[in-house]
C-alpha cells in the first residue's frame, strides 16, 4: 500500500512539473515597426502633405464644383486611418473592450467626414478671398452678402469645421489610451524599444506637435497626455510596466508636449493669433460674452475695418464699456504697450487694456486689500467698533448715522464681530436696476 502511495505521489509531481513546463507564457511584444511606419507616413502624406499639394498642382486640374486633390487625399485618410487603428487594437497585448473601440471608430470616421467637408469648402473661400485671421461676420467677402441669413449659414459651416469636425480627435485619443493601457506587463518581461523606434520617434512627434497647434486642439491634447501619465503612474505602482510600442506612444506624446510648450510660449503674445483666438488667452479674465460686448464696440469705432482703432478714440470705447480711464491712465496703457498718441490699437491690445482698467477700478479689490492691512492676525473678521471707527476717522469720513445706515444694510450689530469678506461683498452689491 506504501509503495501505492509513493507511485502515486511520485506521478503528481511529474504531472505538475510537465504542467509548470507546458504552462503557456505571455510572449513578448515585438515592435510594430511596420504599423507605426504606416501611420507616420499617411499621417505627413494625407493629413500634412494635404495643402502643399492644392498649392503644387494647378487650378485647372480641379475646378471649384469638383472635389480638389486635397479633397481625395481627405477621402483616403478618413479610410486608412481608422484601418491602421483597427490593427493596431487587433495587436494589443491583453483584451480590449471592442464595444468602446468600434463606438470610437465609428465616432471618428462621421467626424472626420464633417471636417472633410468643412476643409473643403473652406479652401475654396480662401481662393475667393477669405482671410483666415478674421471672423466670418468681419470677412470682406462675407459681411456685405444679401440676404444677412446667409451668414449665420457661413458661421454654422465655420462651426463644422473649426469645432464639431475637431471633435472628431476625441475618439483618437481615446482609441490610442486604450492601446497604451493594454500594452503594461510584468517588467522584467519587457523589451527595450529597438533603434526603429527611436528612429520614427522624431517624425511621429513632430506630427502630434503639428496636429495640436494646426488643429487648435492643445486641451484636448494635454488631456490625453495627462489620461496617458496618470496610466503609466497607477501600472508602475503595481510593477508593472510598458511593452516597446507603450513606451513609443509615451515618449511620442511626450515630445510632442515639450515642442507645444515651445510653440505656446514663442506666440503667446502673437497679434494675429490673439485677435483670432481672444478666448484661448483671456478665459480667465473675460466671459465669452464680455468679449462678444466688447468686440462689438469696438467694432463701432473700427473705421477702416482693418481690426484696429485709433488711438485717440480709445477712451471714448473704454467709457462706453462702463470704465471710467482718466487721460493719464489712457497714456499710460499706451506707453505699456509702446503706442504712439497717433497709433492704433488692435483688439487683442484693447482686451490687455480693458482688464488692467477694470481690475485697477475694482472697489472690491481695495477695500479687501484695505481691510487685510488691518486685520493683523490674519482671520478674516474686524470688530465693528474698530471699522467705524476707520470710517468716521480715515479718507472720505463718513457720519455717525452714516456708518449706521451702513452696517444696517449690511446686517452688522454695532457691537459684534464683522467677516469683512462678507461685508465687502454686500456693500459693493450694484444698484437694482428698475
Amino acid at each position: 500500500m506504501e509503495n501505492v502511495r509513493k507511485r502515486r505521489g511520485s506521478d503528481l509531481d511529474s504531472t505538475a512539473g510537465v504542467c509548470k513546463e507546458n504552462a503557456p507564457k505571455r510572449k513578448r511584444q515585438p515592435f510594430h515597426f511596420d504599423l507605426w511606419l504606416c501611420l507616420t507616413l499617411q499621417n505627413w502624406i494625407l493629413d500634412f502633405g494635404r495643402p502643399i499639394a492644392m498649392i503644387a498642382l494647378p487650378l485647372e486640374l480641379f475646378p471649384l464644383n469638383k472635389p480638389s486633390v486635397g479633397d481625395y487625399f481627405h477621402m483616403i485618410y478618413n479610410v486608412v486611418t481608422p484601418f491602421l487603428l483597427l490593427k493596431l487594437i487587433e495587436r494589443a497585448p491583453r483584451p480590449v473592450p471592442h464595444t468602446a473601440v468600434h463606438l470610437c471608430i465609428i465616432t471618428f470616421v462621421m467626424g472626420a467626414s464633417i471636417h472633410l467637408v468643412g476643409d473643403s469648402i473652406n479652401h475654396r473661400l480662401i481662393l475667393s478671398g477669405y482671410q483666415l485671421h478674421l471672423s466670418v461676420r468681419e470677412n470682406p467677402i462675407i459681411k456685405d452678402l444679401k440676404p444677412a441669413s446667409l451668414i449665420d449659414s457661413f458661421e454654422l459651416l465655420y462651426y463644422y469645421d473649426e469645432q464639431l469636425g475637431h471633435l472628431m480627435y476625441i475618439p483618437f485619443f481615446i482609441i490610442v489610451l486604450i492601446y497604451f493601457s493594454a500594452s503594461f506587463s510584468d517588467s522584467e518581461d519587457q523589451e527595450k524599444m529597438p533603434l526603429s523606434g527611436w528612429l520614427l520617434l522624431g517624425p511621429i512627434s513632430l506630427y502630434y506637435w503639428y496636429l495640436a497647434t494646426e488643429a487648435q486642439i492643445t486641451g484636448l491634447f494635454l488631456l490625453a497626455f495627462l489620461a496617458m501619465f496618470t496610466v503609466m503612474i497607477f501600472q508602475q505602482r503595481k510593477g508593472l510596466a510598458p511593452d516597446s510600442n507603450g513606451s513609443f506612444l509615451f515618449y511620442s506624446f511626450s515630445v510632442a508636449l515639450l515642442l507645444v510648450s515651445l510653440w505656446v510660449a514663442c506666440l503667446w503674445d502673437d497679434p494675429v493669433l490673439r485677435n483670432k483666438y481672444p478666448g484661448l488667452f483671456y478665459a480667465k479674465f473675460f466671459t465669452p460674452a464680455q468679449i462678444s460686448e466688447f468686440k462689438e464696440c469696438f467694432s463701432l469705432y473700427d473705421k477702416k475695418q482693418k481690426g484696429k482703432i485709433e488711438s485717440k478714440d480709445l477712451i471714448t470705447v473704454m467709457r462706453c464699456l462702463g470704465t471710467s480711464p482718466t487721460l493719464g491712465e489712457i497714456e499710460r496703457h499706451l506707453q505699456v504697450q509702446k503706442i504712439g498718441k497717433k497709433g492704433e490699437v488692435d483688439f487683442s491690445t484693447f482686451l490687455i487694456m480693458m482688464h488692467r482698467q477694470m481690475q485697477q477700478e475694482d472697489p472690491k479689490n481695495e477695500i479687501l486689500e484695505a481691510f487685510r492691512m488691518t486685520d493683523k492676525q490674519k482671520k478674516g473678521q474686524i470688530q465693528a467698533a474698530e471699522l467705524r471707527a476707520k470710517l468716521t476717522t480715515l479718507g472720505e469720513k463718513l457720519t455717525d448715522k452714516e456708518v449706521d445706515d451702513l452696517f444696517k444694510e449690511a446686517n452688522v450689530k454695532s457691537n459684534g464681530i464683522i467677516n469683512y469678506e462678507a461685508f465687502t461683498q454686500m456693500v459693493t452689491l450694484p444698484p437694482v436696476d428698475y
